[in-house]
């Protein structure tokens, strides 16, 4: 090698060493500046390559009736998703989504098009239709198959709402949306209860982010399943309150009607009913005036289903039942209004001497009306308080209504003559239903309730602590007052309730619906109703069945006691609640030493 190669050489191999000094300097400099100025930086990325969140599903809290079936339930599903800035091919999309899961791809096609950005496709389908869209599109060329996905397509897995039973209970029940979330009924006041949390851990992964096998784990947020809810409901018993409340809608065609069952003993609501009602399944395909829960939500005036207040209240105070009032001719003069009553064969023509027998029995408007007057604004208002009309029931049910009733030194002579046979005064169907439940319950109010408990996995653990029972009338008082119900139901306004080999207890209703304008009352609107109990001389249930607005006739005695006497009738049955006999009756008189109650 010559003296010039050799010197090319050098310098050759001198400006590599001095490429690779640079080269070598350069990425020293960029090592330093990794390791000193953005440290942090890159252990963050790194992190997140080698951590990934994994999501841990839990599911909402069931609701049960007494005796466990459930009402409400979560399931897994899937819901199907376009994101339309994705979509490379629409026509292909809706094709091959239809060809996984079935459905018009028309109809997918139109919802892509006329959509921006997410636009659902298909909502709460089978989970196993949503891991074939996950999987993707079988492409085969060949003896070569793979699955891709389709672009723009995606899927959302998730706890689906479902309610076993239908539409029963719906309003009782309430509903979520999609997301779960509580929009009504039991499911939305007790929310907190039967809320879930999703829980998320972080998992080492290898680079194809697969979960490494025994790797470190990470809890991000503990998962937590809801409580259950159990409710007082019986499904059976609201299936009954439910068949009856549809054959006085097919009858009389109401504008809304509701059924309370209730034990008088317990203050537990064995059934609650409303008509129209919905499918919780599918609560935003319905009116959103179904949704509504009447026996817990409406005002109304009670009309003549409150003289047993009246009564009582006079009983209780020592007046004597058998006290003589006067209606002559049925209409009598008060200030400038005339009190009026609702007069039926044989008493055509006013019905007489009046006791408070008759008050109830008939169904006297003016007699109840001397009555309150005798007692006075200040002490019937004692009462309507002490039955609870005054106050929200707390039963835990959403949206309950308070009674309203004017503070008692407003009101007038009419006033108080009025409220004494039940106008006047606004209460909801639970109300009511409660006042007779203490009746039944020899004079004991024991509030109203529709939870039993709370639990898991099917099994109440905590039981919710219950306001204490208060005596309202005394024993005596309740027991006479009773005589006066069974009789109204034997000899005068409620013989459709009447049921064979049993004693029952009620009282009719015909009430006029107030106006709006809070003067006078409207023309052809009323409300008809029939609250009683059955056995009278052992009562085991309290019904409650109050019609808004029904067509072809107004009075609780046609509209609403038959329907009382079904539901009564098939919850005797139904609880194997034995008839009356002769022998019985004798052992019970024996027992009790008391009279009979007829």
């Amino acid at each position: 090698m010559g003296a010039r190669t050799r010197s090319v050489v050098r310098k050759r191999a001198a400006w590599l060493m001095v490429g690779f000094l640079g080269l070598f300097g350069a990425i020293s400099g960029r090592l330093v500046f990794i390791q000193l100025c953005r440290a942090d930086e890159y252990a963050k990325w790194a992190d997140k390559i080698r951590w990934a969140r994994i999501r841990i599903q839990t599911t909402r809290g069931t609701i049960y009736d007494r005796n466990g079936h459930p009402l409400a339930l979560s399931i897994r599903t899937s819901s199907v998703f376009a994101n339309t800035r994705e979509i490379e091919n629409a026509n292909l999309a809706a094709y091959r989504l239809s060809a996984l899961i079935g459905g018009d791809p028309k109809e997918y096609l139109a919802r892509i098009r006329e959509g921006r950005g997410i636009v659902w496709l298909a909502k709460k389908i089978d989970p196993r239709l949503g891991d074939r869209v996950k999987r993707g599109w079988l492409v085969e060329r060949g003896n070569w198959k793979r699955y891709e996905r389709i672009p723009g397509i995606g899927v959302w897995f998730h706890n689906k709402r479902i309610y076993p039973a239908g539409t029963a209970a719906a309003q009782v029940l309430g509903f979520t949306n999609i997301s779960g979330r509580a929009l009504a009924g039991i499911e939305w006041k007790f929310d907190e209860t039967l809320a879930n949390q999703n829980g998320e851990i972080l998992a080492e992964v290898d680079p194809k982010g697969r979960v490494l096998p025994e790797s470190e784990r990470r809890v991000k947020t503990e998962p937590r399943n809801g409580n259950d809810l159990f409710l007082t409901i019986d499904l059976n018993a609201q299936h009954i309150a439910e068949q009856a409340l549809a054959r006085v809608a097919d009858k009389f065609h109401p504008e809304s009607a509701c059924a309370i069952v209730m034990n008088p003993r317990t203050g537990e609501i064995l059934a609650l009913a409303n008509i129209p009602s919905f499918d919780p399944n599918n609560a935003l395909k319905f009116p959103p005036k179904t949704w509504a829960n009447h026996a817990v939500a409406s005002l109304y005036e009670p009309g003549s289903t409150l003289k047993a207040v009246t009564v009582a209240a006079g009983l209780n105070e020592g007046i004597s039942p058998n006290s003589v009032l006067a209606c002559c001719t049925g209409r009598e003069k008060v200030g400038k209004s005339t009190l009026r009553c609702s007069l039926h064969y044989p008493y055509s023509s006013g019905h007489g001497a009046v006791d408070m027998h008759k008050i109830i029995t008939y169904s006297c408007n003016i007699g109840a009306a001397h009555l309150a007057m005798r007692l006075g604004a200040e002490r019937l208002r004692r009462y309507e308080e002490a039955f609870g009309l005054l106050e929200k029931p707390h039963a835990g049910f959403s949206l309950e209504a308070v009674g309203y009733l004017p503070k008692a030194d407003r009101w007038s002579t009419v006033g108080l003559a009025n409220i004494g046979f039940g106008q006047g005064i606004a209460v909801t169907p639970l109300h009511m239903a409660s006042v007779y439940a203490t009746i039944a319950n020899g004079g004991v109010r024991v509030p109203p309730t529709i939870v039993l408990g709370t639990g898991s996995n099917g099994k109440i653990t905590t039981r919710p602590k219950r306001a204490l029972p208060r005596r309202v009338i005394s024993r005596e008082a309740a027991a006479k007052l009773t005589e006066m119900l069974v009789e109204c139901v034997e000899e005068g306004t409620g013989k459709n309730a009447r049921i064979d080999g049993y004693l029952v207890a009620g009282k009719t209703g015909s009430a006029q619906i107030a106006s709006s304008t809070g003067r006078g009352y409207l023309p052809d609107a009323f409300v008809a109703s029939f609250i009683g109990f059955v056995p009278a001389d052992n009562p085991r249930f309290t019904i409650a069945v109050v019609v808004n607005r029904p067509k072809g006739s107004h009075f609780g005695a046609t509209v609403a006691a038959p329907a009382f006497r079904e539901i009564a009738q098939k919850l005797l049955w139904y609880y194997h609640v034995p008839a009356r006999t002769p022998e019985s009756e004798r052992v019970r008189q024996k027992n009790s030493g008391s009279k009979s109650l007829v």
